[in-house]
Protein backbone atom coordinates (compact mmCIF):
# COMPACT_ATOMS: atom_id res chain seq x y z
CA UNK A 1 0.00 0.00 0.00
CA UNK A 2 1.46 3.34 -1.08
CA UNK A 3 1.02 6.00 1.61
CA UNK A 4 3.46 8.50 0.11
CA UNK A 5 0.65 11.04 -0.34
CA UNK A 6 0.75 11.51 3.44
CA UNK A 7 4.17 13.13 3.01
CA UNK A 8 2.74 15.94 0.86
CA UNK A 9 3.19 19.20 2.71
CA UNK A 10 -0.07 21.01 3.33
CA UNK A 11 -0.32 24.78 3.44
CA UNK A 12 -2.49 24.92 6.55
CA UNK A 13 -3.52 28.58 6.32
CA UNK A 14 -4.43 28.32 2.62
CA UNK A 15 -6.34 25.08 3.32
CA UNK A 16 -8.26 26.75 6.16
CA UNK A 17 -9.15 29.62 3.82
CA UNK A 18 -10.29 27.22 1.08
CA UNK A 19 -12.49 25.23 3.48
CA UNK A 20 -13.90 28.46 4.96
CA UNK A 21 -14.83 29.65 1.44
CA UNK A 22 -16.40 26.26 0.73
CA UNK A 23 -18.60 26.56 3.82
CA UNK A 24 -19.47 30.22 3.24
CA UNK A 25 -20.10 30.15 -0.53
CA UNK A 26 -20.78 26.64 -1.76
CA UNK A 27 -22.52 24.90 1.14
CA UNK A 28 -25.38 27.47 1.37
CA UNK A 29 -25.94 27.14 -2.38
CA UNK A 30 -25.89 23.35 -2.16
CA UNK A 31 -28.42 23.50 0.65
CA UNK A 32 -30.69 25.72 -1.46
CA UNK A 33 -30.29 23.47 -4.51
CA UNK A 34 -31.00 20.35 -2.50
CA UNK A 35 -34.23 21.86 -1.23
CA UNK A 36 -35.99 21.90 -4.60
CA UNK A 37 -39.52 20.57 -4.41
CA UNK A 38 -39.69 17.54 -6.73
CA UNK A 39 -43.51 17.50 -6.56
CA UNK A 40 -43.73 20.87 -8.30
CA UNK A 41 -41.53 19.75 -11.19
CA UNK A 42 -42.96 18.13 -14.25
CA UNK A 43 -41.79 14.69 -15.26
CA UNK A 44 -38.69 14.69 -17.44
CA UNK A 45 -39.41 14.70 -21.14
CA UNK A 46 -38.45 11.33 -22.56
CA UNK A 47 -39.61 11.64 -26.14
CA UNK A 48 -37.44 10.38 -29.00
CA UNK A 49 -39.07 12.86 -31.38
CA UNK A 50 -36.91 15.87 -32.23
CA UNK A 51 -38.25 19.21 -31.10
CA UNK A 52 -37.29 22.81 -31.57
CA UNK A 53 -36.74 23.33 -27.84
CA UNK A 54 -33.28 24.27 -26.56
CA UNK A 55 -30.87 21.39 -26.09
CA UNK A 56 -31.24 19.53 -22.82
CA UNK A 57 -34.13 18.78 -20.57
CA UNK A 58 -34.41 21.48 -17.93
CA UNK A 59 -36.66 19.43 -15.65
CA UNK A 60 -34.28 16.49 -15.79
CA UNK A 61 -31.33 18.86 -15.21
CA UNK A 62 -33.05 20.30 -12.12
CA UNK A 63 -33.69 16.84 -10.72
CA UNK A 64 -30.10 15.81 -11.36
CA UNK A 65 -28.80 19.02 -9.72
CA UNK A 66 -31.08 18.45 -6.73
CA UNK A 67 -29.95 14.87 -6.28
CA UNK A 68 -26.30 15.80 -6.69
CA UNK A 69 -26.67 18.64 -4.17
CA UNK A 70 -28.36 16.25 -1.72
CA UNK A 71 -25.54 13.74 -2.19
CA UNK A 72 -22.86 16.37 -1.54
CA UNK A 73 -24.67 17.81 1.50
CA UNK A 74 -24.92 14.27 2.89
CA UNK A 75 -21.17 13.87 2.34
CA UNK A 76 -20.56 17.21 4.10
CA UNK A 77 -22.56 16.07 7.14
CA UNK A 78 -20.76 12.70 7.20
CA UNK A 79 -17.36 14.42 6.99
CA UNK A 80 -18.30 16.76 9.84
CA UNK A 81 -19.27 13.76 11.97
CA UNK A 82 -15.94 12.07 11.21
CA UNK A 83 -14.08 15.16 12.46
CA UNK A 84 -15.01 14.43 16.08
CA UNK A 85 -15.47 16.91 18.90
CA UNK A 86 -15.23 19.88 19.09
CA UNK A 87 -14.85 20.18 15.30
CA UNK A 88 -18.27 18.77 14.51
CA UNK A 89 -19.96 21.10 17.01
CA UNK A 90 -18.16 24.11 15.52
CA UNK A 91 -18.76 23.26 11.86
CA UNK A 92 -22.32 22.05 12.31
CA UNK A 93 -23.28 24.95 14.56
CA UNK A 94 -21.72 27.78 12.58
CA UNK A 95 -22.18 26.57 9.01
CA UNK A 96 -25.21 24.30 8.99
CA UNK A 97 -27.30 25.77 11.80
CA UNK A 98 -26.17 29.34 11.08
CA UNK A 99 -25.29 30.12 14.69
CA UNK A 100 -22.93 33.05 15.34
CA UNK A 101 -19.39 32.18 16.42
CA UNK A 102 -19.88 33.64 19.90
CA UNK A 103 -22.85 31.36 20.55
CA UNK A 104 -20.92 28.21 19.61
CA UNK A 105 -17.99 29.55 21.66
CA UNK A 106 -20.22 29.79 24.71
CA UNK A 107 -21.78 26.40 24.04
CA UNK A 108 -18.31 24.83 24.05
CA UNK A 109 -17.07 26.94 26.97
CA UNK A 110 -13.99 28.35 25.22
CA UNK A 111 -12.69 31.89 24.95
CA UNK A 112 -12.51 33.62 21.57
CA UNK A 113 -8.84 32.95 20.81
CA UNK A 114 -9.06 29.25 21.70
CA UNK A 115 -12.31 28.95 19.74
CA UNK A 116 -10.68 30.35 16.58
CA UNK A 117 -7.72 27.98 16.97
CA UNK A 118 -10.16 25.10 17.23
CA UNK A 119 -12.16 26.43 14.29
CA UNK A 120 -9.03 26.45 12.11
CA UNK A 121 -8.23 22.91 13.26
CA UNK A 122 -11.82 21.99 12.37
CA UNK A 123 -11.24 23.25 8.82
CA UNK A 124 -8.12 21.07 8.52
CA UNK A 125 -9.97 18.07 9.95
CA UNK A 126 -12.81 18.61 7.48
CA UNK A 127 -10.39 18.84 4.54
CA UNK A 128 -9.02 15.43 5.58
CA UNK A 129 -12.48 13.89 6.05
CA UNK A 130 -14.34 15.25 3.00
CA UNK A 131 -14.11 12.65 0.25
CA UNK A 132 -16.02 14.50 -2.49
CA UNK A 133 -13.24 16.97 -3.28
CA UNK A 134 -9.67 17.63 -2.19
CA UNK A 135 -9.87 20.89 -0.28
CA UNK A 136 -6.21 20.79 0.71
CA UNK A 137 -3.76 23.35 -0.62
CA UNK A 138 -0.27 21.93 -1.01
CA UNK A 139 3.05 23.76 -0.69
Amino acid sequence: MDLSFLDDEIDEQATCNKVRRFFKKQVPRLIRLSGLNLVSLKSPELSSMPTSKPAGNTNEDRIVRKLEAQRIITAVVQAIRICGEPSNTILFGVYLQGLPNWQVEQQLGYGASRFYQLKNQSFLNFADAFAEADLHVYK
